[in-house]
């Protein structure tokens, strides 16, 4: 497992670096890290000599202390990872961070991207900043989108739709050295014309009361097929899993399963059965790592 973890020293760097820490990589676990320096190049229209000499000394100063900063980010996550995996890497570069880490990455060839879903100076720690929303949108690799730092026992949810993108996200997870103590919830969602509030709730209440251990008996015989598959991938490992099939808008559900199971990781696919061939990420998925509230894996064959 390559990671490619992108860090700007911010509180949800932090969170991602907590995320890394906290899951369990299948062996061995490379770690490549990767600092931008984002430094503004604001206009200067002076002739007077003196005048350009004072921009291009703060200029040298800014870039200075942007890399001092940059290098201490680096030592101090290096010092975190390193009893942990088994090497890591450091780049800094400047430029704007979106593409620098979609291409670094890809360069690196990365299997998985993890970045912070909000950088320095963030309000609204559950929104996507514009790096993280870049590279969920342009990466050609599998991204986590650390939105909080995980606590108590692992629980993923696991959405799927019998696309190829899910079975790579069901296959990611599968890969993943888990242990009898954590929780993996699979979901599936039959859609449905709009319902009143009333019916999604009832029908949330249901799909609730139907998430028990190798169970698969609502919805149509497709959703049936899908979480089959699922428990036949994961039903001999050591973690419990438990299915559930739901009726309703796709995102909706996915996003009212992992809130009611109280996911700390919801992993899917990048795409779903009904996205354009030519499109990087499915309306859902947009939808569901704009809105989530815990971390997602969004992975990519």
């Amino acid at each position: 497992m390559h990671i490619f973890f992108a860090t700007d020293g911010s509180e949800s760097a932090r969170f991602a670096l907590a995320n890394i820490l906290a899951l369990p990589w299948p062996y061995p676990v490379h770690v490549t890290l990767l600092t931008v320096l984002d430094i503004p190049h604001p206009p200067f229209t002076s002739l007077t000599p003196a005048a350009r000499r004072a921009y291009g000394a703060a200029m040298a100063t800014l870039r200075r202390d942007a890399l001092d900063k940059a290098q201490e980010v680096i030592a101090d996550v290096r010092r975190a990872l390193e009893p942990h995996v088994q090497s890591v890497a450091a780049r800094i570069h400047e430029g704007s961070p979106g593409p620098l880490i979609v291409e670094t990455a890809m360069a690196c060839r990365g299997d998985l991207v993890v970045v912070g879903c909000r950088g320095l100076g963030a309000i609204k720690r559950f929104f996507l900043g514009s790096a993280s929303t870049y590279v969920a949108r342009s990466g050609h690799c599998s991204v986590l989108l650390a939105k909080r730092p995980p606590s108590g026992e692992r629980r993923f949810l696991l959405a799927l739709d019998g696309s190829a993108h899910a079975r790579a996200a069901l296959q990611w997870l599968a890969d993943l050295d888990l242990s009898p103590e954590d929780w993996i919830q699979v979901v599936t969602v039959a859609e449905s014309p709009k319902a009143s509030p009333g019916e999604q709730v009832m029908e949330r209440q249901r799909a609730k009361a139907r998430a028990l251990p190798g169970r698969c008996d609502a919805g149509a015989s497709a959703e049936e097929d899908v979480l089959a598959e699922a428990m036949q991938r994961l039903g001999t490992r050591r973690m419990r899993v438990t299915v559930t099939a739901r009726r309703g808008h796709a995102a909706s559900e996915v996003l009212a399963a992992a809130s009611e199971f109280g996911a700390q990781w919801l992993v899917l696919g990048a795409k779903g059965q009904q996205s354009p061939p030519d499109s990087a990420l499915g309306a859902v998925a947009g939808k569901v790592i704009s809105h989530a509230l815990c971390s997602t894996v969004v992975v990519r064959p």
